[in-house]
């Protein structure tokens, strides 16, 4: 026979306590002892307690829900031949993370679609992240026209709780690295500036070019894709007057078009060019004949700190929040540094 749920009022009966004050000793609010709000945590545990998300939630006149979108202009869902972007790495380590963390908080969490903002898929929602938001974003200000807490995963302009990398610091200690066995004169490859990452990437390059005493070259791929990037890329490096012996990417999709026309010019890397990318890719480390050095962005943690901001927003937090989280770099075959 199936066992009873053990419910509050068994944990109030059991620890001796009213259930009002079971609820609020679990929940972390109201003015209860410290005493008895640890009898009350170790009884439910002891009991094996969980609370009803379901029934929380519509008492709170919530649906329990919260969404994760990934902005228009960082998936380029419209482009032919982009994969979606649950298919990209890193996004579906970002939602890996805050859809666990968001479990943990009691509610679920959904991909929703990038491309137009649906109305009715934002009404049935509690809150929204949007990941890697432009400037002027479409999906932020149809969430904010409706009501709708919000944060981002990269910084936005209109006063939303952010959580993002120091691309800033990831980028000079990535520069750093590609001068550590031999002055370098890297290029930065990038396909837009839309996104404050790839400002910050372009900002940091620039200051250390500066620094350095080295002339900074700019090259621009007319879109995000590999096949996009190659033209662009192959004709750079083939040009008999040029003036770097690395490439700096802001996108994985640039480091591997860079890869890949290196190989066909017959390009020794990292011997006569080095290639590291400012994205975090683990796709760099297979398919390609030699893996490309790349930062690691820590993507899960960005999507748990991404649902506590939100959550934070949810209970009525005034303050907006911004945390930056720290960069690692993953040396690979592309670069000389050690």
């Amino acid at each position: 026979m199936k066992s009873r749920r053990v419910t509050i009022k068994d944990v109030a009966q059991e620890a001796g306590v009213s259930v009002a004050t079971a609820s609020e000793a679990l929940n972390g609010k109201g003015r209860v002892a410290a005493a008895t709000r640890q009898n009350v945590i170790d009884t439910a545990d002891r009991l094996g307690y969980s609370a009803n998300r379901l029934a929380k939630n519509l008492n709170a006149g919530r649906t329990g829900s919260l969404a994760l979108t990934v902005s228009p202009m960082a998936s380029h869902a419209s482009a032919p031949g982009m994969q979606p972007e649950w298919d990209v790495e890193y996004y579906f380590r970002v939602l890996s993370g805050a859809s666990a963390q968001a479990f943990h908080r009691g509610f679920l969490l959904s991909m929703m679609p990038s491309g137009e903002p649906s109305r009715a898929l934002l009404a049935a929602t509690d809150g929204l992240i949007v990941v890697d938001p432009s400037q002027d974003d479409l999906i932020v200000s149809a969430a904010l026209a409706m009501g709708l807490p919000c944060v981002t995963i990269g910084r936005n302009g209109d006063d939303l709780s952010w959580v993002d990398n120091d691309f800033a610091t990831g980028t000079t200690t990535a520069l750093a690295h590609l001068s550590a066995t031999r002055p370098a004169r890297p290029a930065l490859f990038l396909s837009e500036t839309s996104s404050s990452y790839v400002r910050d990437e372009l900002s940091a390059y620039l200051d250390w070019c500066d620094g350095a005493g080295v002339e900074p070259v700019i090259i621009r791929s007319p879109g995000p894709r590999v096949d996009e990037a190659e033209p662009v890329i192959q004709q750079a490096l083939a040009a008999p007057d040029r003036r770097f012996d690395a490439v700096v990417t802001t996108l994985d999709t640039l480091a591997h078009a860079t890869e890949r026309s290196a190989q066909t010019l017959g390009l020794r890397i990292p011997e006569e060019l080095q290639i590291l990318s400012l994205s975090d890719s683990r796709y760099l480390d297979y398919g390609l004949q030699t893996p490309v050095t790349a930062l690691d962005l820590a993507p899960v943690r960005l999507g748990e700190i991404a649902v506590d901001l939100l959550l934070d927003t949810l209970d009525g937090a005034g303050e907006r929040r911004r945390e930056l989280v720290p960069t690692a770099l993953t040396v690979r075959g592309s670069s000389l540094g050690g």
